[in-house]
């Protein structure tokens, strides 16, 4: 989608680490334009909504930053902590780190002399949302975009997943069937999940280790487990905009009820059918065990339409 309607900068910034990301800046002529920060979902993504050096290459975050600066925004998107061509350690980085990053990318932004900074967006996806919320609350936004997991915490969320495959494992038949229900495994693997979470939350190390050499990034797990949303979002006075799809296994639309009870400004909530977590359209029905390859299937293919349209059309009170 990138055309000669826009131009291209990479940019580093300061937060307590040396950060880059890239800005994507209109050429319609204007002197400033709208901007929007992005704030990506967990896991290490770069700033086009990859993992740099897997087979998860989405390019989520570039397709919605080519989308949005098509229509008349500036758009910034940098690599996360430790991740691309940013500094710093991923697996030591909490949300307090997040949180000084998307602040750090916001003054940036206004600074900028394309960039009018009355009309800030923040922008956040997955985990994002919940980065996007608590981010708002300290330094108040124009718009707050929530794709994919809005009025949701860590918690939740994990709690959700877990408890999705649970009920597939219990419905399975045959030998497989047997032997869970025979030897307790989902009770077993429960506990184990809630002995992890304790360790972490319990311990004050940045990372700790499981089963003697696994890193767990213990200060994410308890900064995260320790956000009010619900307080974060009590605080948002400005339009909100929440976007989240009926296969999205890993945020539940439930929680968008949330932004109806605590949101003080005017929100918009769309549930899009056939609509899975990185805005795509899935025809597959989707499975808890095996949503990771159906994800993939869906590497290339356009945003989904229903998104696009919604987005373009909440954005344009900006323009």
């Amino acid at each position: 989608m990138m055309n000669a309607q826009m131009v291209k900068e990479e940019i580093s910034f300061k937060s307590n680490v040396n950060l880059n990301g890239t800005l994507l800046i209109p050429d319609q002529g204007k002197e400033t334009y709208p901007a929007m920060v992005f704030l990506p979902g967990s896991g290490q993504l770069n700033r086009d909504g990859s993992t740099p050096n897997g087979k998860f290459k989405f390019n989520l975050y570039k397709d919605l930053a080519e989308l949005c600066t098509s229509l008349g925004f500036v758009t910034f998107r940098y690599d996360k902590r430790g991740i691309g061509e940013s500094e710093g350690d991923f697996h030591s980085a909490g949300l307090s780190d997040a949180l000084k990053d998307g602040e750090a990318a916001l003054d940036k932004l206004a600074a900028h002399p394309k960039v009018d900074e009355s009309k800030l967006i923040i922008i956040g996806h997955s985990e994002g949302c919940m980065v996007g919320t608590a981010l708002n609350a300290i330094r108040p936004a124009a718009g707050l975009v929530l794709l994919s997991g809005g009025g949701e915490t860590l918690k939740e969320a994990l709690d959700h997943q877990r408890q999705l495959l649970y009920k597939e494992m219990r419905e399975k038949t045959g030998i497989q069937g047997f032997i869970i229900n025979k030897f307790n495994t989902l009770d077993k693997a429960e506990k184990q999940a809630q002995g992890t979470y304790k360790k972490m939350v319990d311990s004050d190390k940045d990372v700790t280790k499981t089963l003697g050499f696994i890193k767990m990034p213990a200060k994410y797990f308890r900064e995260h487990f320790a956000l009010n949303i619900e307080e974060a979002l009590a605080k948002v006075t400005c339009p909100v905009l929440a976007i989240n799809g009926t296969k999205d296994f890993q945020a539940n639309p439930e929680k968008l009820k949330r932004l109806e009870q605590f949101v003080q400004g005017e929100y918009e909530i769309h549930v899009i059918e056939n609509m899975d977590h990185g805005l795509k359209e899935q025809l597959t029905p989707m499975k808890p065990s095996s949503y990771k390859k159906d994800y993939l299937k869906t590497i290339g293919k356009p945003i989904h339409p229903e998104a696009a349209k919604h987005l373009t059309s909440w954005l344009q009170r900006y323009l």
